[in-house]
Parts: C-alpha cells; sequence; structure tokens
C-alpha cells in the first residue's frame, strides 16, 4: 500500500518502493489531472542523486504520456525547490519529485506538489491515496521513453539558469558582490550543488566545495545535515578562513550553517537570525510561522517587533498554508525548512543561503557577532531532538502510554500548557517544552525539547524513554 507522509510518499526501495508502485503513483495522479479537466497543463519530473532515481522518474514519465498528458523531465538532478518553481512557472498540474530527502540511501519517494507549485493539503493526498491504491496494475497506461521523447509528450530541459535569476531578483546582488564572502559548502552529495554553485559564483563569493560528487549512499551518512553529520565540514572551518559554511540535504530544500569559528548552526537558529535580520536590520514587518516542533524564540522575537508568531502541526504543507494566511515574512521548521515572503511556499535551502550572504554584507558583522547579538536582546534557547526506535507491534501501545504521561514525571516547573494536536507537547512556565510525536516516514519517535537550561534536556528526553520502555516492557513480559 502506498502511504502519504508530510511531505509525499517515502519507502524502502525495493520492497514498497517499485517500479510498479510508482506507475500505479502516477496513473493515479494522471487521472486525477484528467478528472480535473487540467490534461492539457502538463506535469514536471525531476529527481535527486538516489539509487535509480532517474529510472524511476522515466517510468512516471512513461505513464503520464501513456495518459496523453505532457511532461517536462528536468536534466540533469536537481533540488527539490526548482521542481516547485518549473510547476508554477509553466503554471502544470502537478510537480513531482523522486526524492527521499533526508531519509537513509535505503529509501526514495516521490514529493507531490500541486499547481502553482504549492504543497499538497491533507484533503488532496488523502483522496489521491485511496485513488492510488485501487488501480490494478493492468489498468496502467503507458508510453515507452524512446517513443514518448520523439512525439515531444516528453521533453527534457534545465531550468537551472531561470530558478536562479528568479532567486537573485530576490537579492541585493551588487551588495554581496563587493563583500568578497569566504564560503565552504557541502551539498552532502545532494542535488543543491549545482543551483547553489550557480549562485555562489553570480555573487562573486569566494568558494570551496566538498562532497560534490554523485553518491547515491551519500558517502555513508544520512544526507540531513545536522552536527553530527557536518564533522568534516566544521573542521574545515576551524582550520580554514571562511566567513560561512554552508551544508544542504540530500535535495537541496533544508539547510544548516556553520559560523567562522566552526561551531555548528541549528535550524531553529537559523530561522531566528533570518527573522532578527529582516526586522531588525531591512526594516521589514511581518508575522513569523513555525511548526510545533520549533523554537519558541520565534515567539518572543515576533511580539518584541509588535508581531505575533503562529503555531502549526508538522509538515511544510501546514506553514504554507499559515503564510497565505497571515502574510508572514518568514516560515521555517526545526528539520532545516526555511520559506520566504514572495517566493515558493516550500522549503527552499538555495534562497535561505542567498538570504544569508546578504545578512553578512549588509551588517558587516561577522555570523558569531550577530549570534551574539541576539543572544543579547533575547537570551539563549538549547534545543535537542532524539530519535527512538521502537517495534513496529509496539506502536499502538506506545500512543497511549503517551497520552497518559503526567508532566511531572518529565518535568518538575508549572505546567503552562497542554497539547495534543499533533502528538504530544508539553510547555512549563520557565520556557522549556517537550514534544513527543511519531514520525511520518520512518519507524522512529520522535522526542523535542528545548529550554533555557541546557542541564536539564538530557534528564528530560530520559525520562520520557524511561517511562515508555518500563510500560513497555510490563506490557511484553
Amino acid at each position: 500500500m502506498i502511504r502519504f507522509g508530510t511531505g509525499g510518499w517515502r519507502d524502502i526501495i525495493g520492497e514498497n518502493f517499485t517500479f510498479d508502485n510508482v506507475r500505479r503513483f502516477s496513473q493515479g495522479v494522471a487521472e486525477q489531472i484528467i478528472q480535473q479537466g487540467k490534461k492539457g497543463q502538463g506535469v514536471v519530473i525531476g529527481y535527486d542523486n538516489r539509487f535509480m532515481a532517474e529510472e524511476f522518474s522515466k517510468s512516471a514519465a512513461e505513464v503520464f504520456a501513456g495518459n496523453n498528458i505532457k511532461v517536462i523531465l528536468l536534466t540533469p538532478s536537481v533540488p527539490t525547490p526548482l521542481v516547485n518553481f518549473v510547476t508554477k512557472e509553466k503554471n502544470a498540474a502537478a510537480g513531482l519529485t523522486f526524492t527521499a530527502s533526508h531519509n537513509p540511501h535505503i529509501y526514495n519517494g516521490i514529493k507531490y506538489v500541486c499547481e502553482g507549485g504549492l504543497p499538497a493539503t491533507e484533503e488532496v493526498t488523502s483522496n489521491l491515496e485511496k485513488s492510488i491504491n485501487n488501480i490494478p496494475i493492468e489498468d496502467i497506461k503507458k508510453l515507452s521513453y524512446k517513443k514518448s521523447l520523439s512525439t515531444k509528450l516528453i521533453t527534457r530541459r534545465s531550468y537551472t539558469d531561470e530558478f536562479i535569476n528568479f532567486i537573485e531578483s530576490q537579492l541585493d546582488m551588487d551588495l554581496i558582490k563587493e563583500s568578497s564572502i569566504k564560503v565552504l559548502y557541502d551539498p552532502m552529495f545532494g542535488t543543491g550543488v549545482n543551483a547553489l554553485l550557480t549562485l555562489l559564483v553570480d555573487t562573486r563569493s569566494n568558494v570551496k566545495i566538498i562532497h560534490d560528487e554523485v553518491d547515491p549512499l551519500f558517502g555513508g551518512r544520512v544526507p540531513a545535515p545536522t552536527e553530527s553529520t557536518l564533522w568534516r565540514l566544521m573542521a574545515m572551518m576551524k582550520e580554514g578562513d571562511y566567513d560561512l559554511g554552508i551544508a544542504t540535504d540530500g535535495d537541496g530544500d533544508r539547510i544548516a550553517i556553520i559560523d567562522e569559528e566552526g561551531n555548528y548552526v541549528d535550524a531553529n537558529e537559523i530561522l531566528t537570525i533570518l527573522y532578527y535580520y529582516f526586522l531588525e536590520y531591512k526594516k521589514e514587518k511581518g508575522n513569523v510561522v513555525r511548526n510545533i516542533s520549533t523554537t519558541h524564540l520565534l515567539d518572543e522575537i515576533a511580539v518584541s517587533y509588535g508581531h505575533q508568531c503562529y503555531e502549526k502541526p508538522v509538515g511544510f504543507k501546514h506553514i504554507a498554508e499559515g503564510m497565505l494566511e497571515t502574510k508572514a515574512i518568514l516560515g521555517g521548521e526545526s528539520s532545516g525548512g526555511i520559506t520566504i515572503r514572495g517566493h515558493l511556499l516550500e522549503k527552499d535551502a538555495i534562497l535561505s543561503a542567498g538570504i544569508l550572504l546578504e545578512m553578512l554584507a549588509h551588517t558587516k558583522m561577522s555570523l558569531r557577532t550577530i549570534r551574539e547579538e541576539i543572544v543579547s536582546k533575547f537570551g539563549k534557547r538549547f534545543f535537542k531532538e532524539y530519535s527512538y526506535t521502537y517495534e513496529a507491534d509496539d506502536k499502538e501501545f506506545i500512543e497511549s502510554i503517551i497520552t497518559k504521561v503526567k508532566a511531572e514525571e518529565i518535568y518538575k516547573d508549572e505546567l503552562l500548557n497542554y497539547k495534543t494536536y499533533d502528538g504530544v507537547k508539553w510547555e512549563w512556565q520557565d520556557g522549556t517544552w517537550c514534544l513527543v510525536r511519531f514520525s511520518g516516514t520512518e519507524p522512529l519517535l520522535r522526542i523535542m525539547v528545548e529550554s533555557p537550561r541546557k542541564q536539564e534536556i538530557d534528564s528530560i528526553i530520559q525520562n520520557v524513554i524511561s517511562i515508555i520502555e518500563n510500560k513497555v516492557l510490563l506490557n511484553n513480559p
């Protein structure tokens, strides 16, 4: 069965992510497009550097061609935001990116976006999921890749230049060019490299790149830009003379940065830095949108400038909805996804990197100095995420445990809020909070904690784990 998560469908290659299921997925989308009378708008398909991603994308294109729907098949491998951009620019009925984002190399997946390059709503994905899973293999239509190319039902094209031109139109390029910023970039063997390198060259930045070759195994790492996976980038920043270290995930939509002293800057802090830059230095006005697992420091910054922070469930489609509803400047999540007003309503590491370059050029300050300035005004928050692996048979029981956990069993402070609309979240008086929720793409329980008291974070996580394990042990003697 094909199941949609927060951004599409992901599964293990060869187990459930197969050519037959890719074709069923594509046939379901094709039938939806035909029912909506949008057949003439066509679709956009892109792929990342994962194992057989190009072959999977071609098999999908054959199905659309078999349904007489034209396909723009992007070449070469591309970052996910570029697919969103082309979907919007070409007024396509839908966009598909073959990627499993930051998941391990054994996964592949399809990110699905709607007309306008917008994330699909739960209603859309729910209906699509039902339709896809009811399609018999023998009902799938397809036209061979070679014949589809000759009849122009499939067109191969690169839109990298158009995408970068669009991003550069939103930056003060002259200011960045004057600054000669020194950048060390790690694309993590992913697809961000072509687009971001083009931007860095255009900004006249002095750039060095590592891990830029194509490797479906991602160098033996998970292609998620975290402190544990970016050890080489951090070491090289400490040893070299660079102003900024940048890393993007496997499909180029999430970002992490390293300061000039080799210190890792997590996604929560990147969001606060960008929001602060827009309000304090660019003098822009506007709210901010974050998901339930993202730093509450955004709330404090917003209030101090007379604005508001809006909290949404996990899933970037909810961030996009919040951006539309509130006309916010910025939206983002603790996993590194960021969207900026006036751009695509999807996460985009390429634009985020450009804004960070502009910030260094505009403020004439080092990243460390900007971080210190924010701490001096708003204090420091510490954040940690722990992924707990569980047995599939225990999931339902663990869900029942979490809803019964008392706040005082985890942390001794006055409880302010208790939320259950996306996992379970406890918020305490001193600014500490803990969120426990199941991953939508892997058999993992995410435990996230933020606190002004760094020493409390590990004990809170351990308290949650101990409660779960003791109950599960009692349930499975």
